[in-house]
């Protein structure tokens, strides 16, 4: 079980356990909703925990800590299984806190690679200690006893277990060898630029607004869920201009795509059956709902002014 910890403070991007409930459950990425641990509102966990924060008026900046807690793609963990593990070990190194558990299944990395994606827990622990009515804490002994519990955990379910930082015999804390590839182990922007296609630069995706790893994936015949809903809802534009008597929502409809009105007026798209959806906008700027009318409307003219025999040049 690899763990990894992010600290959130009032002056970094996320400064709120609101504002980071908003990256966690973005354009239903949270598989199977949120769990939580010593909150009543399930529902509005993150105003719950702010408003826990402003009652107990604790010193320092840091406002909560995030552990991603994922196991190996060996142990073919699902994602309830990864949840009940991420409350079993909330449970046992953070009882008296407020916390909230989030799963996905977006790993970019694998999925650029051509990997089946890992299901792995956002566990957001909120800065107040319940009990003590103090801030909690993290020392390099701690972070490491955190990792270790993970161990014992995964050991205890079967699952693969990292190299753990206690040796109990010696009483010592050794040194842990990263187990990550030569090509995991590179910094972020040298992956990336490795996989940098001169095709994708020079291409129309990358003026439609597509992405460079969904380009590459398209290349090799892969169609991402967010490929497909771009091209149905192409296919559903041109479809509705052609016949007046259509509307868009039902010609997505027979492509199996579902529609929804999104936050701020746009809309967002969804393949029947999934749970991940996508605004208009991501899909394109054309896909936006003001201009996705308009170009409709457009359409339609210049079909009707076609059909009278107009010359809409002139």
């Amino acid at each position: 079980m690899i763990v990894k910890c992010q600290t959130f403070k009032a002056t970094s991007h996320h400064p709120t356990a609101t504002a980071r409930h908003a990256y966690l459950e973005k354009e239903g990425r949270a598989v199977g909703g949120v769990s939580t641990q010593n909150i009543n509102d399930n529902d509005r966990w993150y105003a719950e925990m702010d408003r826990t924060s402003a009652s107990y008026h604790l010193r320092g900046s840091v406002v909560g800590r995030e552990f991603v807690l994922s196991p190996s793609a060996e142990d073919g963990a699902t994602p309830e299984q990864v949840r009940d593990f991420a409350h079993e070990w909330l449970e046992r190194n953070f009882p008296t806190a407020e916390a909230a558990v989030v799963i996905h299944c977006d790993n970019k990395e694998r999925t650029a690679r051509g990997l089946e994606p890992i299901p792995h827990a956002h566990v957001y622990v909120n800065a107040p200690d319940l009990e003590a009515g103090k801030k909690i804490t993290l020392s390099n002994t701690r972070v490491r006893e955190l990792h270790d519990s993970a161990q014992e955990l995964s050991r205890a379910r079967g699952w693969s277990e990292q190299e753990r930082y206690f040796d109990r015999e010696s009483g010592k804390v050794r040194t842990i060898e990263s187990k990550r590839t030569e090509y995991e182990r590179r910094p972020k922007w040298q992956r990336i630029a490795e996989r940098t296609n001169p095709d994708y630069d020079a291409s129309a995706a990358r003026k439609a607004g597509v992405g460079r790893m969904e380009y590459e994936q398209a290349k090799k015949g892969r169609e991402f869920e967010k490929t497909r809903v771009r091209r149905c809802l192409k296919e559903a534009r041109d479809e509705v201009i052609a016949d007046r008597s259509k509307n868009l929502a039902d010609a997505l409809k027979e492509r199996g795509v579902a529609v929804a009105r999104a936050k701020g007026g746009d809309y967002k798209y969804r393949i029947e059956g999934s749970r991940r959806s996508f605004k208009g906008a991501t899909l394109g700027e054309q896909f936006e709902r003001g201009r996705l009318a308009a170009s409709i409307k457009a359409g339609r003219e210049a079909a009707l002014q076609a059909n009278r025999g107009i010359d809409i040049g002139r």
